[in-house]
């Protein structure tokens, strides 16, 4: 079944945010791809304390696992991010961005707010980030609270888990919070602008943008 054609004002409406996230995923793959390796790197400098004390050889392995399994982490989310930006935008991808932008509008405007947004939601990721950023820094200070040369970094880690923790409660109880209550009117006007543009300009989509053709633009 041929789906309904789109004006073209609409098409390229569509078209663009798509290239913008293709260019979004590409730029955030680079991004993690050097976290990953730079948190590496890291990693080896950290632990070389360690590999030199043999009392601490089961704290230098931990290290050294959590390290390479998170630098790994970041760096194949950096890969499929990449990939996945790298990709041509087609005619299909247009019509699919389109409905499920259309539908989530709709939604959002009858008060239907996204899982992450709602209650709940940002609630189950307050917890959840909290706990992994606790738990992960109280084994990092029982690893590191054995060797005094290291009272440097042990105040680091401090630091930086009281600054995930505090970027945890602002992003989930401010600012999604503050989106959450501006989200349905905000997405009934994107609705509204999004309908009339489909509806009251003229023209049609050229026949060689059929969905399931690729569109060369990058």
């Amino acid at each position: 079944m041929t789906p309904r054609k789109i004006s073209h004002s609409e098409y390229e409406l569509h078209h663009h945010r798509l290239l913008l996230r293709r260019q979004t995923e590409r730029r955030d793959g680079i991004i993690l791809i050097v976290t990953g390796i730079v948190y590496f790197l890291l990693t080896l400098i950290c632990s070389l304390p360690l590999f030199f004390l043999h009392t601490l050889e089961f704290a230098f392995t931990i290290v050294c696992i959590a390290g390479i399994a998170i630098a790994t982490y970041f760096v194949l989310s950096g890969i499929f991010s990449l990939r996945s930006g790298r990709r041509p935008v087609t005619s299909k991808d247009v019509y699919q961005w389109r409905h499920k932008a259309r539908l989530a509008l709709f939604r959002q405007a009858r008060g239907e707010l996204p899982p992450g947004y709602t209650l709940k939601g940002r609630m189950r990721t307050l917890v959840i980030g909290s706990s992994i950023t606790i738990i992960g820094s109280l084994v990092m200070w029982f690893i590191l609270s054995g060797i005094p040369e290291l009272l440097l970094a042990r105040t680091y880690l401090v630091v930086a888990a009281l600054l995930v923790e505090l970027l945890l409660i602002l992003d989930t109880l401010y600012l999604r919070a503050r989106e959450a209550r501006n989200l349905p009117a905000q997405s009934a006007q994107d609705l509204s602008l999004l309908l009339a543009t489909g509806e009251l300009t003229s023209g049609e989509i050229p026949e060689e943008q059929s969905p399931g053709e690729d569109d060369t633009r990058v």
